[in-house]
């Protein structure tokens, strides 16, 4: 691994971290920005998907699955005036909620596509399992072809998703992939920094600590990895340049023009798919590689997003 990266300590001991989030896996309840609410029963979802079955019902499925396999590749430059001179040009590859297994196959498509494509770094936002399925090792195994696939000259970063269990954590630092539970990365250029700011989930995990890490005003220019939108209006008061998102699939089933039906989010919900804007900082919200337990799509396909940062005037 490169030695430009540097990890700040956690705002809370990992150990503590950990007891924490085991204790509210095993909850029925999860903690959202708003509170607390209900958490829909893992077996139900699995066992039951209505949306599958009523599109199966009208014929429709079939082409759905089609949809939701056609991996496409987007392309975008965004312009920061406070990007230091020395990080112009640089490729960030933004991967989000591979969800693997629900469909075979889509994470060797995504080894092939990214495999054509060196960047700087690559940045993994989340939901790598469903429901904290497949189990850790094998989650992990299946996620080894787009792993090797990748060539980033400054290595992976990620942070986890609602749908991730507690010890993907360590399983992914095991393979090479850093992961920020509420804590920074440092990648620096000669004198020139930028930062990375990653925090645990806040759709399902919500803690205090993910809100103290986004409050403090970043040193520089600074990025910011969170599962979920719902803490943009956090990062952007504090003065992020940039917001890395996904979770919401963009909605997987929208209407013409990509107009999400259902978000999965209880505030920001305009923020819900692709590049928006919130005071000075700029955002990105992935519709990400896969899908949940409904393998469907429509006017929303799944995407890998290859940003390039550009100095203002370069």
């Amino acid at each position: 691994m490169p030695d430009t990266v540097t990890i700040s300590p956690a705002l809370q001991p990992r150990a503590e971290w950990l007891r924490q989030r085991i204790a509210s896996e095993a909850g029925r309840t999860a903690n959202t920005v708003l509170g607390r609410t209900r958490r829909l029963g893992r077996l139900h979802v699995l066992k039951d998907p209505g949306i599958t079955i009523v599109l199966k019902a009208v014929g429709l499925h079939a082409r759905a699955l089609a949809n939701a396999q056609n991996l496409q590749l987007r392309t975008l430059e965004l312009t920061f005036p406070t990007l230091p001179a020395a990080f112009d040009g640089y490729t960030l590859m933004h991967l989000s909620d591979l969800h693997v297994g629900t469909i075979e196959g889509l994470v060797e498509r995504a080894a092939a596509l990214i495999k054509q494509h060196p960047v700087d770094l690559a940045v993994l936002t989340g939901d790598i399992q469903t429901f904290g399925r497949p189990k850790v090792s094998e989650a992990v195994r299946r996620l080894q072809p787009m792993l090797a696939a990748l060539q980033s000259r400054d290595g992976v970063v990620a942070v986890l998703g609602n749908h991730d269990s507690h010890d993907l954590a360590e399983a992914l630092e095991q393979a090479n992939v850093r992961v920020l539970v509420n804590q920074q990365a440092v990648i620096t250029r000669g004198a020139a920094r930028l930062t990375l700011v990653g925090t645990d989930d806040v759709r399902y995990f919500y803690t205090e600590e993910a809100v103290r890490l986004l409050e403090v005003p970043p040193s520089g220019f600074a990025i910011a990895l969170v599962h979920s939108p719902e803490l943009a209006d956090v990062a952007a008061q504090a003065g992020y340049a940039l917001y890395l998102t996904g979770h919401t699939h963009g909605g997987q089933i929208a209407l013409p023009g990509g107009w999400p039906l259902i978000t999965s989010t209880r505030r920001l919900r305009r923020l819900s798919a692709g590049l928006w804007r919130m005071g000075a900082m700029q955002g990105y919200t992935s519709s990400g590689i896969g899908t949940g337990p409904v393998t469907a799509r429509f006017n929303c396909p799944p995407e890998i997003a290859l940003i390039r940062l550009r100095c203002t005037g370069a």
